[in-house]
């Protein structure tokens, strides 16, 4: 995976070698009795050296990477960066500190910075190889950091969430950091700065703290616990939700009935489980329960990832809709405004993840069957019969507009490739988008709607949709987005609603909306875990523990 976040894009292109005076400084390292002229030089020729290698691991993004890496000192003249110990040592707490985001220290060649400090080299070859080591780590890390080690497009074709400006921002901090020689104030202030990355950083390290003690107990299966009932595993329930911090350790009861605090601590654990806080403890409460702690430490660390993905690009003012969880939140300058229950996309329709702004809303939107429905349910249904236009209330439209006969269409005829009419639905509370309809062009054709099956909002695990997010509270939510209590307030929306007809009503202001995927998430400072959905947490947890491929130390002891 090296290489593919590393995005310090805009370096000046190669200059010829221009070899500058040496500067002196207090702290500079081991390098003046070299020539200065022979270290660019050397530095210069390595870098051509590297460029031209053909390098299995890494394949392109590694040659590309090389690339930047030759125009980066090329616009310093081919000299070396790293002149100080202070630099160097800042650069290896760095590393050392990069384990408290879930990432591997040892990806950032801390080994060999370690040998390089306690044995600073000597000869132009020696100090050409680690003053490229020493910066090679120092991007990566701060890549990493800021962006994200994983590309998740590499394990989602459908990702559409871009670090545009993030990249640029990530460059030129780069550049200030190493010419103030201001290393670990630049990997603090890169690291990402938001409560929720906080929040599962301090979580990361609780875990870590429970496994290194021994981690919780593993609980028996036996008859399902409920409120009164007697027996003796209710002892080792409270210890598993006391380590867990669902049941205050002060707690002294010692009792074997299942009662008070411990029913309450095990409602706490359900309801940071995604499941139905009623304090029952069935087979499935029991699972999540005996999910080990090291499982729990992973799912921290690749949703760390998924933040890094994000975060750094995020409007202060946008909808975040987690499909993992089920939720959607409408957050206003920095802060969690309001938030509700959502459907999302069932198994083989997930909902894709992207990036899209929000324009407008429709009230008492008219449903146009979309192509991946049209392919799998629609024309399957009508070739068998003509009755499932009635039961779904659709009309067929012609690209003129006028109404089509149903009994005139030869239905064997066509597949959603060639189809030349339109399946569409009349407004109403038993249409498909119910009456509200939230556009967000995007590629997938995927939008935020209503909903007549109201019904569908009370399951904990909600993935029922072909794809599009179905909102509970609708209305509510288009009071927000339209952001005028006067002309659209909640009852003038639901005025509007009950006469019938549709309308279009453009935002004030684009909101972006993201749509993602989170299995944890900080809740008030509780880590919260969901099930793995649409499974994707193995695929970023491979990725994120792949090693990057080692630095080529050939020809650095020549």
């Amino acid at each position: 995976m090296i290489g593919i976040l590393l995005f310090w894009l805009a370096f000046s292109p190669p200059q010829p070698v221009q070899v500058k005076p040496a500067v002196n400084h207090p702290e500079q390292h081991q390098t003046q009795s070299v020539p200065t002229a022979g270290i660019a030089q050397t530095i210069h020729d390595r870098l051509d050296w590297l460029v031209r290698q053909k390098s299995p691991e890494g394949g392109s993004a590694r040659a590309l990477y090389n690339i930047k890496l030759e125009r980066f000192y090329a616009a310093r003249g081919f000299q070396p960066v790293w002149t100080t110990r202070t630099m160097i040592a800042e650069l290896m707490s760095s590393i050392e500190g990069v384990a408290d985001d879930g990432l591997d220290p040892a990806d950032y060649h801390l080994k060999e910075i370690r040998g390089f400090y306690s044995k600073p080299p000597v000869t132009p070859q020696q100090i050409a190889c680690y003053d490229l080591l020493l910066s090679e780590s120092f991007f990566t890390l701060a890549s990493h950091l800021h962006c994200g080690k994983v590309d998740p497009s590499t394990l989602d074709t459908h990702w559409e969430l871009h670090h545009e400006r993030s990249r640029s921002a990530l460059d030129s901090k780069l550049h200030s950091a190493i010419a103030t020689r201001q290393i670990a104030a630049a990997v603090k202030e890169l690291r990402l700065q938001h409560p929720a990355y906080d929040h599962l950083r301090k979580g990361l390290a609780r875990y870590r703290t429970i496994a290194h003690e021994g981690g919780w107990p593993i609980l028996a299966e036996g008859p399902k616990l409920q409120e009164g009932a007697r027996q003796i595993r209710v002892t080792m329930l409270r210890q598993r939700l006391k380590v867990s911090g669902d049941l205050s350790v002060l707690n002294a009861d010692t009792s074997t009935v299942y009662r008070g605090d411990v029913v309450d601590a095990v409602k706490r654990f359900q309801k940071r489980n995604g499941m139905e806080a009623d304090g029952v403890v069935g087979a499935a409460t029991l699972r999540l329960m005996n999910i080990p702690v090291a499982r729990r430490i992973d799912e921290i660390r690749l949703n760390l990832e998924r933040y890094r993905w994000f975060l750094s690009d995020l409007e202060p003012t946008c909808i975040l809709v987690n499909v993992a969880d089920f939720n959607l939140r409408y957050v206003e300058n920095g802060r969690v405004r309001w938030g509700t229950r959502v459907i999302v996309g069932k198994p083989g329709r997930e909902t894709p993840l992207f990036k899209a702004d929000m324009q407008y809303v429709i009230l008492n939107p008219q449903w146009v069957i979309p192509p991946t429905i049209l392919a799998k349910d629609a024309l399957p249904a009508l070739r068998k019969s003509s009755s499932y236009l009635a039961h779904k209330n659709l009309k067929i439209i012609a690209s003129n507009g006028s109404v089509v006969d149903p009994e005139t269409v030869n239905w064997s005829e066509y597949s959603a490739g060639n189809f030349p009419y339109r399946l569409q639905q009349s407004a109403g509370d038993q249409g498909s988008l119910g009456r509200v309809k939230f556009m967000l062009p995007n590629p997938y054709i995927v939008y935020l709607h209503d909903t007549p099956h109201k019904e569908l909002f009370a399951a904990n695990t909600r993935n029922f949709s072909s794809g599009c997010v179905r909102v509970q509270n609708p209305v509510d939510l288009a009071a927000l987005v339209l952001q005028d209590s006067v002309n659209w307030s909640k009852e003038k929306i639901l005025a509007v609603i009950k006469r019938g007809k549709t309308r279009i009503v453009f935002l004030p202001k684009r909101i972006p909306v993201y749509i993602l995927y989170l299995t944890v998430t900080d809740e008030g400072d509780e880590l919260h875990f969901c099930d793995d959905l649409y499974h994707r947490d193995d695929r970023v947890l491979k990725a994120l523990n792949t090693p990057l491929p080692h630095y080529k130390t050939e020809r650095c002891d020549q």
